[in-house]
C-alpha cells in the first residue's frame, strides 16, 4: 500500500517541498530511502525505528520503501524524519490516518519526540507559492509570527500527538509561542545629535529614496553618530519584505529574532571581500546579503582594503551577488544601502589648518577606494565641525513620518518617474551641460529631485527641487580627493 506525506529542504535561504511516499508490501524486512538521501537522511531510519516503538506505534514488518521527490534534487539534514514518519504510518494503515497537504517539519528523537529546527522562515514563503496552508511543527519550534495568519498550525510534543490530531483532523491554528516582534531599531536609543539640521535632511532623503551616502569629516564631528541614527528613519518592512529577510539572517544567525525592521550591517574594517560576498561549499551569507533590505555601514570606509571594497560593484549595481555554492553558480540577493563615513585625510584634520599630510598623502590615502564605488555614490557630504552646532530644524523623530509618507508617495508613482516640470528640466540640462556631467550624474541628480519632491508631498518636480538635488551631487565635485587638498 502506498501513502505519502509532504515535508522540506533547505539549501541556504531556498526550500524545496519534498513529496515523500511510501510502500509498504511483503517481504524480507528491509527499510530504503531513495530519492538522493544523504547520510543525515539515511540516519533517520534509526531515528524513526525506535519512535515507533516509543509512541506504541508499530513498525511495518515486511519491505518498506521511501521515495523522496523530486529525486533529482539531494537531500540533507533532518527536516525530513517526521514527514517520512507519517508517509509510512499512511502506507501501513495502522493506524488510519486520512492524507492531506500538510507539511511536516520536525527532527524525531528516539523517544518519539518532536525537536524543533531553526530556519524555518523560507518554508513560508515556500509554502505560500505552493499553494500550501498547512504546518506541522514540533510544540517547542519558534516561528516568525506572520505564520500564525498565513497558515494553519498543528503542533505537536511527540509523534504519538501527531497521529492523534491527524486521526482526528484536528488541525489547530494555535498561536506561537511570541518571539522579538518589537521594533528594535525604532524602540533603541537615538544619541542626541545635537543640531546638525542640515545633515538631517540629507538623512531623510537618503532614506526616502534610499540613495547611498558617504560622509566626510574630522575626529569628533559627529559623522559616525548620524550613520548610526540613519537606521531609526527607514520605514518598516513588509510581512513578505521580513520573511525573506529572516531567511537569510537564520543562516547566519538560528536564534535570529524576527522583526519588521530593516537589517543593518556593520562590518569590521578588516573583513575579506569573501566576508562580503559570501558563498562556499555551504552557502554562507556575507555582509551584503545580510544586509539585503537593509543599511550596510561602512564606519571609516577607507580602512577597508581595496580590494573588499571593490567587491562591492557588482552588488551596487545588481543588487544581488553570484556566488559558487558546491560548484554551482548562486544568485544571493543584496539589495542593500551603502552608508558610509570616512576622514578626509591620514590624520584626519585636513581643511582644519592643524593637518599634517602632505597632498600626495592625502592623495595615496584616498587611492584606497576604488574610483568607480566612489562614482556609485549618490551623495558625498562633508560634515564640518561647526555644522553640528547649528540648531533649528526638524529633529530626528519628527522626519520619520515624512520619510514613511514620501516612500509611501515614490511606491504609488512606480520610484522614480514622477513628472519633471518644464523649468525642471531646463535647470536640469543647463546645469548638466555647464558641469559636463555624465549621464549617471543625471539620473542620479532626476532621483535626487524626485525624492525631495516626495518629502515635500509633490508629485511633481520643481526647479527648486533639482536646484537641491544638484547642491548634494554636483558633478565635477564628488571626488572627495579634490575637496580634501582645496
Amino acid at each position: 500500500m502506498l501513502g505519502y506525506a509532504f515535508g522540506a529542504i533547505r539549501h541556504g535561504a531556498d526550500v524545496q517541498i519534498v513529496r515523500v511516499q511510501a510502500d509498504v508490501g511483503p517481504g524480507f524486512p528491509r527499510f530504503t530511502i531513495v530519492g538522493l538521501p544523504d547520510s543525515s537522511v539515511s540516519e533517520a531510519k534509526a531515528r524513526i525505528r525506535s519512535a515507533f516503538h516509543h509512541a506504541g506505534l508499530p513498525f511495518p514488518k515486511g519491505r518498506i520503501t521511501v521515495n523522496l521527490q523530486p529525486a533529482s534534487l539531494k537531500k540533507q539534514g533532518s527536516w525530513l524524519d517526521l514527514a517520512i514518519a507519517v508517509a509510512i504510518l499512511r502506507a501501513s494503515a495502522s493506524p488510519s490516518i486520512p492524507h492531506d497537504s500538510t507539511v511536516f517539519v520536525a527532527e524525531l528523537s528516539l523517544d518519539g519526540g518532536l525537536v524543533p529546527q531553526s530556519g524555518l522562515s523560507a518554508i513560508g514563503l515556500r509554502m505560500r507559492d505552493e499553494g500550501l496552508s498547512s504546518l506541522c511543527v514540533s510544540t517547542d519550534q519558534r516561528l516568525p509570527w506572520p505564520f500564525d495568519n498565513m497558515f494553519h498550525m498543528m503542533r505537536a510534543a511527540d509523534l504519538a500527538d501527531v497521529v492523534t490530531q491527524l486521526r482526528q483532523s484536528q488541525v489547530h491554528a494555535v498561536r506561537s509561542p511570541a518571539r522579538n516582534v518589537t521594533l528594535p531599531e525604532t524602540t533603541r536609543f537615538v544619541p542626541p545629535l545635537n543640531g546638525h539640521p542640515v545633515e538631517l535632511r540629507l538623512l531623510a532623503i537618503c532614506a526616502a529614496g534610499r540613495h547611498t551616502l558617504l560622509m566626510v569629516g574630522s575626529p569628533g564631528v559627529g559623522k559616525t553618530t548620524l550613520a548610526d541614527a540613519f537606521a531609526h528613519l527607514l520605514p518598516d518592512l513588509t510581512e513578505d519584505e521580513a520573511l525573506e529577510v529572516a531567511a537569510w539572517q537564520e543562516i547566519a544567525n538560528p536564534d535570529y529574532a524576527f522583526t519588521l525592521r530593516p537589517p543593518v550591517r556593520r562590518p569590521h574594517h578588516a573583513i575579506s571581500a569573501r566576508g562580503l560576498l559570501g558563498g562556499g561549499r555551504w552557502g554562507t551569507p556575507g555582509e551584503v546579503t545580510l544586509a539585503h533590505r537593509g543599511v550596510l555601514l561602512l564606519d571609516e570606509m577607507l580602512e577597508f582594503s581595496h580590494a573588499s571594497l571593490n567587491a562591492l560593484r557588482e552588488p551596487m549595481d545588481r543588487g544581488a551577488i553570484e556566488c559558487t555554492v558546491n560548484g554551482k553558480p548562486t544568485l544571493f540577493p543584496a539589495s542593500f544601502q551603502l552608508i558610509a563615513t570616512a576622514n578626509p585625510c591620514p590624520c584626519g584634520y585636513r581643511g582644519y589648518g592643524d593637518c599634517s599630510c602632505h597632498d600626495l598623502d592625502v592623495r595615496r590615502y584616498w587611492t584606497r577606494c576604488p574610483g568607480p564605488i566612489l562614482d556609485r555614490i549618490d551623495i558625498v557630504h562633508h560634515v564640518n565641525r561647526d555644522t553640528g552646532r547649528e540648531q533649528g530644524g526638524a529633529s530626528l523623530d519628527a522626519w520619520v513620518e515624512r520619510v514613511r509618507e514620501a516612500t509611501a508617495l515614490l511606491a504609488s508613482s512606480s520610484g522614480r518617474t514622477s513628472t519633471l516640470s518644464d523649468d525642471a528640466h531646463r535647470v536640469l540640462r543647463r546645469a548638466c551641460d555647464r558641469l559636463r556631467a555624465s549621464e549617471r550624474d543625471r539620473e542620479k541628480i532626476a532621483a535626487l529631485a524626485t525624492t525631495i519632491a516626495a518629502l515635500e508631498g509633490r508629485d511633481e518636480v520643481l526647479a527648486p527641487h533639482v536646484e537641491e538635488a544638484i547642491v548634494w551631487r554636483r558633478p565635477g565635485s564628488l571626488s572627495p580627493v579634490r575637496n580634501a587638498i582645496t
